[in-house]
């Protein structure tokens, strides 16, 4: 099949313009030699991660300057146009980055800047996986470079090359409650489906999606109620006051902190009031956050506009 095949217009009709660009004409796409490296006065670090026999390979070439700042960011990859989408969007965030910085790239921030529109999804549930192959590579060429040894895990599914630690980040990551959600994020269980379940095929293990599922989903809800923390299931005007702290805070965590994080900022809660008919937060920005020209303007209205979407109209946001 000719790239032409492959970046057919009709192979893209479930995605949005954002992947088909950066996949048609990726900015990143090539390698880094140690020429470049020296032209740069930087250390040239590669990492290949996953393998063709998977159907998804991705080698990273980064400059890293002395401070251990990636200062160039190019990828090489085997896969899919919407991986290649997602690795050009990462280096691009990369760039600039330590290396505490880009392990802080997740997938609520990478998938993010992957959308045509802020309430849109990039990808389809069934390409989730590709988003997340990213950004563990990124986390493996980190610990490569720090001369981490990658930790043994048992392989749950050999068709995909996916272990046990990966679903259970993933489960965990986004409190994910069957095989099919599973399948979606990692591609466990995507192709002979033995690794799903007894008698689903001919091999004989003792690592099962079913079994792993489980156990992890009942280890989830013993930590849930050890911490004692619970979300009212009640609309926000109806919550009390610690209900409403606990939403906001998970609203925040899920879809606010990664973009504060990725510029190097944050923010905390100093106090919620009840004024009227409006719930008054008042927040501090900090990191690189307290300083921005924007925290005022678009910051704030962008933290403003997420939580009055997802919780309630009348929240007002208010820094200190």
């Amino acid at each position: 099949m000719s790239k032409k095949d492959v970046l057919a217009k009709s192979h893209w009709e479930s995605y949005p313009f954002k992947i088909e660009m950066l996949a048609e004409k990726p900015k990143n796409n090539g390698e880094l030699t140690p020429e470049d490296a020296a032209k740069l006065e930087g250390t040239l670090h590669t990492h290949s991660y996953g393998s063709i026999e998977t159907g998804m390979q991705l080698r990273w070439y980064w400059v890293l300057d002395a401070q251990k700042r990636i200062v160039a960011c190019r990828y090489k990859l085997f896969g899919s146009p919407a991986l290649r989408a997602a690795a050009d969007m990462a280096a691009l965030l990369c760039r600039n980055k330590s290396l505490e910085e880009a392990a802080k790239i997740n997938y609520k921030s990478l998938e993010y800047f992957l959308r045509d529109h802020p309430s849109n999804p990039a990808l389809p549930p069934e390409k989730q996986y590709e988003i997340l192959f990213v950004l563990e590579a990124i986390t493996a060429t980190i610990k490569r470079i720090e001369g981490e040894e990658p930790g043994a895990s048992e392989i749950v599914c050999e068709c995909a090359g996916v272990n046990r630690e990966q679903i259970e980040k993933a489960i965990r990551d986004f409190d994910l409650n069957s095989i099919e959600a599973i399948t979606d994020y990692t591609r466990a269980g995507a192709f002979c489906k033995s690794c799903i379940a007894p008698g689903r095929g001919m091999a004989d293990r003792s690592l099962y999606l079913v079994d792993l599922l489980k156990e992890i989903r009942k280890a989830m809800e013993e930590e849930k109620k050890a911490s004692g923390i619970s979300l009212e299931d009640k609309p926000f005007k109806e919550m009390s006051l610690e209900g409403k702290r606990a939403a906001i805070e998970k609203t925040i965590d899920d879809h606010i902190r990664a973009m504060l994080v990725m510029d190097g900022g944050d923010m905390e809660i100093l106090d919620i009031k009840e004024n009227g008919k409006h719930t008054d937060i008042y927040i501090r920005y900090l990191g690189a956050c307290s300083g921005c020209a924007s925290a005022s303007t678009g910051t704030l209205f962008a933290i403003e506009g997420i939580l009055k979407q997802k919780l309630d109209p009348d929240i007002r946001v208010l820094p200190l």
